[in-house]
């Protein structure tokens, strides 16, 4: 939309939906780096929060397109609807890329973007078509994975169609169906009478709406880029000199499996292996045995605290 179409409701809107994406992605990478318990991101409750933040986006996707439509005429005949698409194509081809290389068994390989830019193009057409058209093909959608599911979707070809008797291995899947039925439900909201009443309305209103909302909701695929590689980013900055209690945990377990295996005495490996984290602590060189990025200096001192760790619980 230019900027004398645009809703500043609309843009504050998204912009509140991007920052609920940033917060459940923060949760995420806390939970993954250890900050935090990991039963939390994979609890219904939080599994619930995600579905619901992704409805928001793709509610609004289909109310922009509805008033792109409104600004600029047909959509599959609009130049700006194209390069919109055409963005996000691209970037949603970078973050399969990216992921499939950090995240290699839970790829991205279709994601919210991927489901909005396929689901657009579906869209864009029953943008001309009455309200109740769009509002009935969301529910088929909405239903679709439950009447047609079956065990020959299983195959990867056909992950992208939400109807295989399984969730694939993904941090971002979803599936077009049942999700396109948010983007048509949003098509329909926008197109039905009350909605066109309260455009004007909703110009004046937004005015009062806090800007840096709307900001963020104009510039909301650049927002979607880059917030999850800063927060990653930085969470992998911190773990160079900073253990967290996670990463404790599956350092004293491995550490005591591994002195298990040699001394079979599973009592002594556990406080031998907690007495020599204590020791690391107080000589400084913590995270980088928790890390694996001891200097040799570092490895001579690691080794014999773990003999002094030894010699002092096996005296007990």
């Amino acid at each position: 939309m230019s900027g004398a179409a645009r809703l500043p409701w609309v843009d504050s809107a998204r912009g509140l939906a991007l920052w609920a994406m940033f917060f459940f992605h923060f949760t995420w990478d806390l939970a993954h780096f250890g900050w935090i318990d990991r039963a939390l991101v994979l609890s219904r409750d939080f599994h619930w929060l995600g579905h619901a933040i992704a409805s928001s986006f793709l509610l609004l996707v289909g109310i922009s397109l509805v008033l792109a439509r409104r600004a600029r005429g047909p959509l599959l005949r609009s130049r700006a609807f194209w390069r919109r698409w055409a963005m996000l194509v691209i970037a949603a081809g970078a973050i399969s890329a990216i992921s499939f290389w950090q995240f290699p068994r839970t790829p991205i390989f279709f994601g919210i973007l991927h489901c909005i830019a396929l689901a657009s193009l579906i869209a864009a057409p029953l943008v001309e078509a009455p309200a109740w058209v769009a509002l009935a093909s969301g529910v088929v959608s909405l239903l679709a994975p439950t009447l047609l599911a079956g065990p020959f979707f299983d195959s990867k070809f056909f992950w992208w169609s939400g109807f295989g008797t399984f969730e694939p291995p993904s941090n971002d899947y979803q599936p077009l169906f049942p999700w396109l039925a948010f983007v048509l439900f949003g098509v329909a909201l926008a197109k039905l009478p009350f909605a066109a009443r309260t455009e004007s309305a909703g110009v004046r209103g937004g005015r009062s709406l806090p800007k840096a909302l709307a900001f963020f909701g104009r510039h909301s695929l650049a927002f979607y880029l880059v917030h999850q590689p800063l927060l990653f980013g930085a969470f992998s900055l911190l773990a160079l000199f900073l253990v967290s209690p996670g990463q404790e945990n599956l350092f004293v377990g491995q550490c005591a499996e591994q002195c298990f295996r040699e001394a079979a005495q599973p009592d002594l490996c556990q406080s031998t292996c907690l007495c020599t984290v204590s020791r690391a602590k107080s000589a400084g060189y913590w995270p980088h045995l928790a890390n694996n990025g001891l200097t040799e200096a570092e490895k001579s001192q690691a080794h014999d605290d773990i003999v002094a760790c030894f010699g002092d619980v096996s005296r007990k």
